[in-house]
């Protein structure tokens, strides 16, 4: 069930105010999740390349 002003409502201003601010709520959740994201990938690239260090350095040790 949707109020009159968001289902059928007569004034187009106010149903597109509200698409428009859906709209940039939405946005600012997929920028958000997308740091996130890029956030994680950022981190286990850098574990693999430890991982990589640390092998090279055991490596040489063990030579």
């Amino acid at each position: 069930m949707a109020c009159p002003v968001c289902f059928g409502g007569e004034d187009p201003v106010v149903r597109e105010s509200i698409t428009a601010g859906i709209s940039v709520l939405l946005g600012v959740t997929l920028v958000v999740l997308g740091c996130f994201a890029r956030f994680f990938v950022s981190l286990a690239r850098r574990s693999r390349a430890a991982a990589h260090l640390t092998d090279e350095r055991f490596e040489k040790a063990v030579e």
